[in-house]
Order: structure tokens, then sequence, then C-alpha cells
């Protein structure tokens, strides 16, 4: 009977190591995944001020397109009278 629990604790005993080290590595991971959330975080902010630079670049040209647009139609509009 000593002999079946000395095996059983020495099976336990293994089986506890394997569960430790895939902790360890559980928490490796984690930590991997925590750095690289910071550098997403801080890689997604320059990318929303660069889109905001992008985004007034396209407002100032489509105000520039619509304001020539207007003066062609004004333009035109004079010349017919003539």
């Amino acid at each position: 009977m000593a002999i079946v629990e000395n095996e059983m604790n020495q099976t336990c005993k293994e089986h506890f190591d394997k569960i430790d080290e895939r902790l360890e590595k559980g928490d490796d991971v984690f930590t991997n995944h925590g750095e690289k959330l910071v550098e997403l975080k801080t890689d997604m902010s320059y990318l929303a001020k660069s889109l905001d630079g992008v985004t007034k670049a396209l407002w100032a040209v489509a105000f520039s397109i619509t304001m020539t647009l207007i003066g062609f139609f004004i333009w035109y509009i004079e010349n017919m009278k003539k």
C-alpha cells in the first residue's frame, strides 16, 4: 500500500511540475502581450494624428474644388450675357 501511495505522490508531483511550467510560460506570454499592447497604443495614437492631418488636407482640396467650380459658373454666366 505504501508503494502505491509513493508512486501516486511521484506521479502527482510530476503533473504539478508540468502545470507549474505551463503557468510560468503563460506569465511570460501575458507579459509579452502587455508590452505589445503598449507599442500598439503608441502606434495607434500616431496613426490617429496622421489621419487628422490627412482629413484636413482632404477638406482643403474639397473646398478648393468647390470654390473653383463656383468661380467657373459665375464666369460662365457673366460671359453668357455678352
